[in-house]
């Protein structure tokens, strides 16, 4: 039996539960500033240590793998009972990794501080999604983009923080990155705390449908959704930079100017497909973004720097506005195993996403940079064949817009 406390939606005190909420999404924006920074960090690794394209796939992989790994245990052990601690020592460990990649020499060194990082970052994603949701009121896909789009600003602010202390300091500049997720770690303790002293509700949070079964079968093809969709924003995490560095010559600090482009629009993106998923449905929001990014991905290896800039923007909302929508369906698909379906949605898709760049490194080191940004333009296609085969979760809240039409979630 959980021991977490009752948190009634409809009855949580407002003031605190937005607190909790704006608090969880800082956690949330350091934990994923660890991990944007980690792949910022790529150009660097091919400039100061001379890392083949290769290399940095699985660099990227090992990364993966440790979030695919760490997440859904970390989510089945929060189902189990109450985790906050997983929290804070999760921004602990990410801060420990990150400083870690720039101060050791050796590869396989490298690869383990990679894997420290992403395991903390990734500790902290299922048990924030839980209290993010418990804090979310009633407006569940609104409300949650916010909670999102903490990550997704922590990965735009990411390459910007690397750009800033690498570029006088080099790698060794990496533990100041690591200050960061250590201050964030003591706000979240904090605000959690306050909303469970102010909460007057009784005895176990459980999310609204808990009783109803879990929908497995959508679930898979939901992770599958995520799996693709995850290759696709990865991919264009780590190989736009590196197209950039070795086609277009430019600098590494100037490339993760462009990273940083790209996770902002995301950010937005992330905010753009929560609202709008909430007033006109969930389903344009997860088919609609996959068919403008084939042909925008398409077009970038004609483009110079300059000439991309608009054409990332456009690409990072599409990349991102599906984010808040299938965190929520995985909830609602498995209301029972909230902790685990976040897990699994945002962990194990991050790692076999990481699968898929890691392919990806191998063609550009057989075919140029231009190749693997022509791959990443068809993977929109088979993430647009799930989301078609999705369908509305029994669990939903009442009110919930599945299909293009005005209105809002109840």
């Amino acid at each position: 039996m959980s021991d977490t406390p009752t948190v009634h939606l409809a009855e949580t005190p407002r003031p605190a539960a937005r607190a909790t909420l704006l608090a969880l999404a800082l956690g949330h924006c350091c934990a994923d500033l660890c991990g944007g920074a980690l792949f910022a960090l790529a150009p660097f690794l091919v400039v100061e240590r001379h890392y083949s394209y290769g290399a940095i796939g699985v660099f990227a992989l090992a990364a993966s793998l440790a979030t695919a790994v760490v997440q859904p245990l970390a989510g089945a052990h929060g189902d189990r009972g109450e985790a906050r601690w997983l929290l804070p020592v999760g921004l602990l460990v990410a801060a420990l990794g990150i400083a870690a990649v720039g101060l050791v020499t050796r590869y396989p060194l490298t690869l383990a501080a990679a894997v420290v990082c992403s395991a903390g970052a990734a500790a902290y994603h299922p048990e924030g999604a839980r209290w993010a949701r418990f804090a979310s009121g009633s407006r569940v896909t609104a409300n949650m983009s916010v909670f999102s789009v903490g990550g997704g600003l922590g990965y735009a602010l990411g390459p910007l923080l690397v750009a800033a202390v690498l570029a006088p300091l080099g790698l060794h500049g990496t533990p100041v990155i690591a200050i960061v997720p250590v201050v964030a770690a003591v706000i979240v303790i904090r605000a959690l705390r306050r909303f469970r002293e102010r909460d007057e509700s009784g005895h176990g949070m459980r999310l609204a449908g808990a009783s109803r079964r879990s929908e497995w079968r959508p679930f898979a093809c939901l992770v599958a959704f995520c799996c693709v969709a995850s290759g696709v924003s990865t991919g264009l995490l780590v190989y736009v930079p590196l197209f950039l560095v070795h086609a277009r010559g430019v600098t590494a600090p100037t490339s993760n100017v462009m990273t940083s482009i790209f996770l902002g629009a995301a950010a937005c993106g992330t905010v753009i497909g929560g609202v709008t998923a909430q007033r006109l449905g969930r389903r344009p929001v997860l088919i609609v973004p996959q068919l403008v990014l084939v042909p925008a991905i398409a077009v970038l290896p004609q483009l110079g720097f300059v000439a991309m800039i608009p054409l990332v923007v456009i690409i990072g909302i599409a990349v991102n506005a599906s984010v808040s929508t299938t965190l929520v369906l995985a909830q609602e698909y498995l209301p029972r195993h909230m902790g685990l379906a976040s897990g699994l949605t945002i962990g194990l898709c991050s790692g076999l996403g990481g699968l898929i760049v890691a392919g990806l490194g191998l063609v550009g080191d057989a075919a140029g940079p231009a190749a693997v940004l022509y791959a990443i333009a068809g993977l929109p296609v088979i993430v647009t064949v799930f989301a078609v085969l999705l369908p509305k979760p029994v669990a939903a809240p009442p009110g919930t817009i599945w299909g293009l039409r005005l209105g809002a979630e109840g």
